[in-house]
């Protein structure tokens, strides 16, 4: 008997009122845009950086896919992703920006600026794509990192970066 009525004067612990939970729902839905550009960002960096790598060094030393193959496999697996930080800062860090200030600035612009609506997601393209131009810094961070003839110089991307 004792038990139950303890049991009874429980509050508990999930309740089906949509108002408590709704608050949460939607500062989720708000930041879901620049979470989108932060995975997207990171999946292509993640994918692509060993090709990346490849033409980079294609470019530098004017030599055939084959053997920039061979450089980064003489360098070995351990060395195939250094200086991937710097482009994952970036490229993460941007995109999540872009994705998300587009929807923001679209939303705004469209419920306070009577235009059609091509204009206003245009503008806020436009606006959203600028903010690219700030985190160029860290693409000669990357640069550094990916030669080998720095692979002494620099052991991190914070070395580089001072």
């Amino acid at each position: 008997m004792m038990g139950s009525e303890a049991h009874e004067k429980r509050p508990p612990i999930l309740t089906s009122s949509k108002q408590d939970i709704s608050p949460h729902i939607t500062s989720v839905g708000e930041m879901k845009h620049y979470l989108c550009g932060c995975c997207a960002a990171f999946t292509n960096i993640a994918v692509t950086f060993p090709i990346q790598k490849v033409l980079f060094r294609q470019q530098l030393y004017g030599i055939k896919t084959r053997d920039a193959v061979l450089q980064l496999r003489r360098d070995g697996f351990r060395n195939l992703y250094r200086g991937i930080l710097p482009p994952l800062m970036q490229k993460t860090t941007t995109l999540a920006l872009m994705f998300g200030l587009y929807e923001d600035l679209s939303c705004l612009l469209h419920k306070h600026v009577s235009a059609p609506e091509f204009a206003t997601r245009g503008v806020a393209a436009i606006l959203a794509g600028t903010t690219e131009a700030i985190f160029t810094p860290l693409e000669r961070v990357q640069t550094l990192l990916q030669d080998h003839k720095h692979h002494d110089k620099f052991t991190n991307t914070y070395q580089a970066f001072r």
